[in-house]
């Protein structure tokens, strides 16, 4: 989206939050606040966009604003309207919480089995940790997707398999439905970015990609776009991805098969190889 021409994404930061009209300052200090940085105020917001004065279209990206539907919706329509249009990328949900818990591990903030981390859930959520430790929850998208398609005329849904089976296809169909030119080709296209997984090295993990002197003087000096190809390219080569254990995938096929079921006929996609 940012390589577009005609397209202007929010600057300086991955994830707003600010739809979701939290602040997120009640999190539990246990978990990892990965929203420490959310903007709560319009003004702040509107500054993300300043740059975007000759651009057809304007966005941002957000997960939170699936998890958190009901105030997302809400404060959408009452801040853009109800004429927005609404992409929404889903992965299978037993894959998506796997790569959730392996983010934790790999930004240190996660010490326990994915198995453990499952059964964790419901104490974590009741002492108030960072909503993306509620692995299981997280991927229950059919109340989450109905709900924009009840609020909104103009709602984009994709898989996550569609992005990886063809994603120029994919990129110039959400071309078309923003209405910009379709027959732009992103130079970034093939670059997989914030991978998860385990550091092979934490040391080497950990001089790259957290904060230090040496990366404070260096990153003024490198564009945000180069720092990012760079930064996910390393990604690729310094961790390593593991299976998840095929009697965990059997229990999370049993938990999700009915809300699955029930997207499918509500987006009608054919969903039934995510419970394979």
């Amino acid at each position: 989206m940012k390589e577009h021409p005609e397209i202007c994404i929010s600057k300086n930061i991955k994830e707003t939050f600010f739809f979701t009209g939290k602040d997120f300052k009640d999190v539990n200090k246990e978990s990892c606040n990965y929203g420490r940085y959310a903007v709560t105020s319009l003004e702040r917001y509107k500054l993300l966009f300043n740059h975007c004065a000759n651009k057809k279209v304007r966005g941002e990206v957000c997960v939170a604003y699936l998890f958190f539907y009901k105030e997302s919706i809400q404060n959408i329509k009452k801040i853009l309207s109800d004429k927005v249009k609404i992409i929404i990328v889903l992965r299978n949900p037993i894959d998506r919480a796997f790569s959730n818990y392996l983010h934790h591990v790999r930004d240190g903030c996660e010490k326990e089995t994915f198995e453990k981390a499952l059964s964790l859930e419901k104490e974590r959520k009741r002492k108030k940790w960072w909503w993306g430790y509620y692995l299981i929850e997280a991927g229950m998208y059919y109340d989450q997707v109905k709900a924009y398609l009840e609020n909104f005329s103009e709602v984009k849904i994709y898989l996550y398999d569609d992005l990886k089976k063809d994603p120029l296809s994919l990129v110039q169909d959400i071309y078309r439905f923003l209405e910009v030119n379709d027959s732009f080709t992103p130079k970034s296209l093939g670059i997989k970015y914030n991978v998860s997984g385990i550091p092979k090295n934490r040391f080497f993990y950990e001089i790259i990609f957290k904060s230090n002197p040496i990366k404070s003087v260096i990153t003024p000096f490198i564009p945000r776009n180069l720092r990012e190809k760079i930064i996910a390219i390393a990604s690729q080569k310094l961790l390593k991805k593991p299976q998840m254990k095929p009697e965990t995938r059997e229990y999370l096929k049993e938990l999700y098969q009915e809300d699955v079921l029930k997207l499918q006929g509500l987006i009608k996609r054919d969903l039934t190889h995510w419970l394979k």
